[in-house]
């Protein structure tokens, strides 16, 4: 198990798509579940793929290849996390990261685990403005917003639309969770927000307690 982990960290690290989707799937194939991929491949090479990036020592291609091979990693694993859910969907989620922002390896990896944690996942994508999170709220009603924001300079957007929610008369009933290095629970309480996930699982950690649901597939 541990060779086939470290071969899946090393293909995230020199951005091999191929390689990763590879020994993903022989993963699965020598019975190592989705979970452990996740846990032990996936996140912590993007972690600290993300630290080099912001310490300057990688640049924005290298960043993108990985995040490519990340996905094709999470292709593989799609199917199994769907699988994974009990017969009744634990809530809707409407996710995606906020107006100015471009970053999505952390929301994609919240979007995909919430799926496999039993939970509807509406992903706007990137760059999304307020009228969009509201167009989104009043469609799918969803039992949670969740906002992401790398930035310092585009993390004042989760105030934009939270304002913007409150205007609307949508906010009330409406469990708002928010994530991304800049966010501190200090500027959660600021901006009126639920919650905040300080990586994937405590993303899911901080839906599940919102919601009131018992701990599901990625708290094994």
């Amino acid at each position: 198990m541990d060779v086939l982990i470290k071969e899946i960290q090393e293909g995230l690290i020199d951005g091999n798509a191929e390689l990763v989707k590879n020994k993903t799937e022989k993963a699965l194939l020598e019975g190592i579940n989705s979970e452990i991929i996740i846990k032990k491949a996936l996140i912590p090479t993007m972690d600290k793929i993300g630290k080099e990036f912001r310490a300057g020592n990688i640049y924005i291609p290298e960043v993108l290849m990985s995040s490519r091979a990340m996905h094709a990693s999470l292709y593989v694993l799609k199917p199994l996390l769907i699988e994974s859910e009990l017969s009744k969907k634990k809530g809707l989620v409407v996710i995606g990261t906020v107006a100015g922002d471009l970053h999505d390896i952390g929301k994609n990896m919240v979007s995909m685990s919430l799926q496999g944690d039993g939970y509807e996942v509406v992903d706007l994508g990137i760059d999304v403005p307020a009228d969009d999170f509201i167009s989104a709220i009043l469609r799918y009603k969803p039992d949670v917003l969740a906002m992401s924001a790398l930035l310092t300079t585009t993390i004042g957007e989760f105030k934009n639309v939270i304002k913007a929610l409150i205007n609307e008369g949508l906010r009330e009933n409406l469990n708002i969770v928010v994530g991304g290095g800049p966010v501190t629970q200090d500027y959660v309480d600021e901006i009126g927000a639920n919650g905040f996930g300080k990586d994937v699982f405590g993303a899911i950690d901080i839906v599940n307690e919102l919601l009131g649901k018992k701990e599901g597939y990625f708290n094994v």
